[in-house]
């Protein structure tokens, strides 16, 4: 199960790696356009979440419900304004999608 855990928090990590790389990488190219690749990590985010709340769940380790609900607010916020963003092709959402992200890092860092 540690070792299930262990994928899941590498998956989440590349899935956020992706999402705020390709933020990054479109700001400096000044397109400011939300990509498939953002709704696509959105939901690696959402999935890999969840995955890694069940097994430290099932791991009797501590979980605050607090801060898995306000990261999964963003989490869901950000695969959300993301799909929209990239039916509309407005640079509003690429920013929601950038602040949010933004957001759900601090969250999971600054958090305790």
């Amino acid at each position: 199960m540690e070792i299930l855990r262990y994928t899941f928090l590498v998956f989440h990590l590349f899935g956020f790696a992706a999402l705020l790389g390709g933020i990054f990488y479109q700001l400096r190219e000044k397109n400011t356009v939300t990509g498939g690749y953002m709704v696509t990590s959105a939901v690696v985010q959402l999935v890999t979440g969840a995955g890694l709340v069940w097994t430290r769940t099932s791991l009797d380790l501590p979980v605050s419900e607090a801060k898995m609900g306000v990261k999964l607010a963003l989490d869901v916020l950000v695969a959300v304004t993301a799909l929209a963003g990239m039916r509309t092709k407005k640079p509003w959402a690429f920013f929601a999608v950038a602040t949010f992200t933004a957001a759900a890092a601090v969250v999971a860092v600054a958090w305790t």
